[in-house]
């Protein structure tokens, strides 16, 4: 593996966790369990370095999961790891369900209305506890469209474009 490979942070390490050399770590997906479907975690360093490692052990708490990887066996070690990022690669990722797309392939898309008219490039996805938002972006204008079926007339990868149904009075906020 390339130092310049791409790789897609799932969770960062908060702190050593008891003196077996586990880990606390703080998942970025809304299901703590996703991690575990990860048998290789690549850790970045300072500098850049990346070091791969095997899940030895993996218990889900409430808000984190408990990682114990191979070769790390005591606290020193763990400490070693404090506030790191966890990276797979993108391959190691489950395909993403009917409708739903990664956040890193909706970036860069150019949003049309139904009518054709161009809105802004999506910028970021706010994710919400109601439901995900998109921010989009054209020149100094912002818009925050909600990303519900009912908005949301297409999402075409391919092309790079997203088409929208905008809500009565969307355009007319400052």
């Amino acid at each position: 593996m390339g130092q310049t490979d791409p790789l897609i942070e799932v969770a960062r390490i908060i702190k050593p966790q008891g003196l077996k050399g586990e880990l606390k770590v703080l998942p970025y997906s809304r299901d703590p369990q996703d991690l575990k479907r990860y048998q290789t975690l690549i850790i970045v360093r300072e500098g850049g370095r990346r070091d791969e490692y095997t899940v030895e052990r993996f218990r889900i708490m409430t808000d984190y999961v408990i990682l114990k990887l191979t070769g790390v066996n005591d606290r020193d070690q763990a400490e070693e790891f404090r506030d790191l990022a966890v990276m797979v690669r993108p391959e190691q990722l489950p395909e993403p369900g009917e409708g739903e797309y990664f956040i890193r392939d909706l970036i860069g898309l150019q949003v049309f209305s139904e009518q054709g008219e161009p809105l802004g490039e999506l910028a970021d996805v706010l994710e919400l506890p109601a439901h995900d938002v998109y921010q989009v972006i054209s020149g100094a204008r912002e818009l925050l469209i909600p990303a519900i079926a009912d908005v949301v007339q297409e999402i075409n990868l391919e092309r790079r474009v997203m088409i929208v149904r905008l809500l009565d009075g969307l355009l007319d906020l400052p």
